[in-house]
């Protein structure tokens, strides 16, 4: 299976979410008549403390006055007290009790309703109250509130609440949305969600359904931000969550060339090691262009140079006897020749030949058809033919399936940077 160690540096931690702001209103210097007396009385002083500078005297006066709320404008006026002494002292459990008392006032006004769920959401998340974060936050959103942090807190309290599969669905919908509403979506999102599926263990919910919807997320984050570097860590993420086989592995490798996402010597190394046996060419052509990048090691033991001793001896009688073996897949009484030579073509760069053979092993049969499918969108994506490679991809069934699905999103979002 594909080395992937501490490989995979998502960058998408969540810690350190700043406090929320809150905007200050312009409370009454004394508190209106709506209020009950005695909260009245103590409000004003409490205001007044602040007001000079004397934060403990209003804290301790603070403390007095919210046992003695009756009404709802008594939450809503000593609600905003608390914000203001929470916000000057760096206090978040008074920011917290001033912002849930505002909020169960029923007094705020709705255009001010988005702001507060979204502080009292990041509130929660910061004190590990998932379950309000989530209702917070999606509170927020609802009332039309915008943070781009919104939806990556949403889904990361989902998460920590269990609930991986309703996180990554959730997260998937609202990619979906920006799409609709031609909005970019912050890379952040993505990323949390290759965090949330790449972390998911066999507990957190179906494991095809996690890899599925995971797999969602990093191809529309490939297809929005098409760096070698972030189409490394989507492949990394599908081979570490799906476990595939190691020849669907090798059609990973292939993707990961083509879109020039191969990093550094152990990703070259351990896709020629796949394939050396099998297809000499295709291991030689692919260590060599690691050397020429100056990113495989191609000398000293356990190196792409003993690889490379192995294939380079086998190159000639493998070339040749490339003609006899088309001759014979062509006249066999299955495709099973027709696929393996095919593929040995491709690792030669002989392309048209390869897809001659490719539609010879499927019509004869006997062969895996989505692999023989795949293989030949491969050789057509190679031979510059991107819209019949995305034709070809589209017939793939099965496993393959997701390994096809992104080559369709490369061969429409080419690598950038």
């Amino acid at each position: 299976m594909m080395r992937i160690g501490s490989a995979v540096a998502l960058g998408v931690a969540l810690a350190g979410i700043a406090a929320p702001a809150i905007a200050k209103e312009k409370a009454p210097k004394e508190a209106p008549a709506k209020v009950t007396p005695a909260v009245a009385t103590g409000y004003t002083a409490a205001k007044k403390a602040l007001d000079g500078g004397d934060v403990a005297t209003a804290t301790t006066q603070y403390q007095a006055l919210k046992g003695q709320v009756q009404t709802d404008d008594d939450k809503l006026f000593v609600g905003q007290l608390a914000v203001n002494i929470g916000q000057k002292n760096n206090d978040q459990a008074i920011l917290r009790e001033g912002i849930d008392m505002m909020l169960a006032s029923n007094k705020v006004p709705d255009n001010q309703k988005g702001q507060l769920y979204g502080a009292q959401g990041r509130l929660a998340y910061q004190a590990k109250d998932y379950r309000t974060a989530e209702a917070s936050l999606t509170q927020a959103q609802q009332s039309g509130y915008k943070d781009d942090q919104l939806v990556p807190l949403i889904v990361s309290s989902m998460q920590f609440n269990g609930q991986t599969v309703k996180a990554l669905q959730t997260l998937n919908a609202a990619i979906d949305a920006n799409a609709a509403a031609n909005t970019p979506t912050p890379a952040e999102w993505f990323q949390r969600g290759l965090a949330i599926g790449y972390g998911a263990k066999p507990a957190d919910g179906d494991p095809a359904q996690i890899v599925e919807l995971t797999s969602n997320i990093t191809k529309k984050w490939v297809a929005a931000y098409p760096t070698k570097n972030n189409w490394h860590d989507a492949m990394i993420t599908f081979i570490s969550q799906a476990k595939p086989t190691t020849d669907v592995q090798i059609d990973v490798f292939r993707l990961l060339r083509k879109a020039g996402a191969l990093a550094g010597d152990a990703d070259y190394r351990e896709y020629a090691e796949d394939v050396y046996l099998r297809y000499p060419n295709e291991a030689k052509t692919v260590l060599e262009e690691g050397v020429s990048k100056g990113v495989v090691n191609a000398a000293g033991k356990g190196s792409a140079g003993e690889i490379l001793a192995v294939v380079n001896p086998k190159i000639a009688a493998d070339k040749a006897s490339l003609v006899g073996a088309s001759t014979k897949a062509k006249a066999a009484a299955d495709g099973k020749s027709a696929l393996t030579t095919a593929d040995a073509l491709v690792g030669y760069g002989r392309y048209p030949e390869a897809i001659e053979l490719y539609k010879v092993a499927i019509q004869k049969g006997g062969v895996d058809v989505p692999t023989a499918n795949l293989h030949m969108g491969w050789a057509m994506a190679l031979a510059g033919d991107a819209a019949g490679a995305k034709q070809q991809f589209a017939t793939v069934t099965g496993v393959r399936k997701t390994v096809a699905d992104f080559w369709v999103v490369h061969l429409d979002h080419p690598t950038a940077g």
